[in-house]
C-alpha cells in the first residue's frame, strides 16, 4: 500500500471507532476512501472494520437493548435496504445528501429548541426505512437514528444498546449484500479493510472515555450538535 492508503486506513478505523459512539465520522472518512478507491470498492473495505466494531460495541453495550423500539424500526429498515439495492442507482447523489441534511438539519434543530411536539414513537416506521436506505446508498444514516434515539427517551446506556444492534443487523445484512449482489468484497478490499481493524479499537476507545464523561443532559445536546453539524455538511457541501 501507498503511504496516503495506510493514512486512509488509519482515519477508516478511527474514525469507524468514533462513529460507533455517535459522532458522525463517516462524512470524513467515506469521501476520503470514495476519492482514493471509487465508491463499490471503497464501501467494500469500509465494512469490514465496521461489522468489527458492531461486535466491539455488543460486547460492551449488547445486553442494554430496547427491543421494543429494535421490532418496530427493524422491518422498515429492511425495506429501505430493499429499494435501496433496486433503485439507489437512479438517484442523484447530490440530490440524496442534501435532502437527508435538510431532514436531519430541521430536525436537530427543533430537538434543541426543545419545540417538536411529536410522538417519535409513531414515526419509527419512517425513520427505520430512511435508516436502512440511507446507510446503504451514503452511509449517512448515524445522526438520523441518533436523533430519534434520543428522542424516544432512551438513556445513554439503552441508547448504545439498541443503537448497537440495530447497526449491527443492518451492517451484516449490507456485508451479505456486497458479497453476493455487487462482488466488492474479495482479496483487495479484505486486506484493506482488517488493516483498518486495529484503530477501530484505539477510536472505540478514545471516544467512548469522552462520552463516559457527559452526564445524560450533556450527552443529549452533544448527540443533537454533532448531528445537526452533519446535517449542515451533507446540505452544503
Amino acid at each position: 500500500m501507498t503511504s496516503i492508503e495506510i493514512f486512509g486506513m488509519i482515519i477508516l478505523g478511527i474514525g469507524t471507532g468514533f462513529s460507533k459512539l455517535g459522532i458522525p465520522t463517516a462524512l470524513i472518512f467515506s469521501p476520503l476512501l470514495a476519492s482514493l478507491y471509487g465508491g463499490k470498492t471503497s464501501a467494500g473495505i469500509i465494512i469490514i472494520p465496521v461489522v468489527i466494531s458492531d461486535l466491539t460495541m455488543l460486547y460492551l453495550y449488547g445486553k442494554e437493548l430496547d427491543l421494543k423500539t429494535l421490532k418496530k424500526i427493524l422491518p422498515m429498515t429492511v425495506l429501505g435496504m430493499i429499494v435501496a439495492v433496486i433503485f439507489g442507482n437512479n438517484i442523484s447523489d447530490e440530490f440524496f445528501k442534501k435532502s437527508m441534511g435538510i431532514i436531519i438539519l430541521t430536525i436537530g434543530i427543533l430537538t434543541l429548541l426543545k419545540s417538536l411536539n411529536v410522538n417519535f414513537s409513531k414515526l419509527s416506521h419512517i425513520f427505520g426505512f430512511l435508516g436502512g436506505f440511507s446507510s446503504f446508498i451514503g452511509n449517512v444514516s448515524g445522526p438520523l437514528m441518533s436523533i430519534y434515539l434520543l428522542n424516544i427517551d432512551l438513556d445513554k446506556e439503552k441508547f448504545y444498546g439498541t443503537r448497537t444492534w440495530f447497526y449491527f443487523i443492518v451492517n451484516f445484512s449490507k456485508f451479505l449484500l456486497y458479497f453476493f449482489f455487487l462482488k466488492n468484497i474479495n482479496l483487495f478490499t479484505l486486506s484493506r479493510g482488517v488493516f483498518a481493524i486495529p484503530t477501530t479499537f484505539i477510536g472505540i476507545f478514545i471516544a467512548r472515555f469522552i462520552v463516559g464523561k457527559m452526564n445524560q443532559s450533556i450527552f443529549e445536546k452533544f448527540i443533537v450538535i454533532i448531528s445537526v453539524i452533519s446535517g449542515l455538511n451533507l446540505l452544503l457541501n
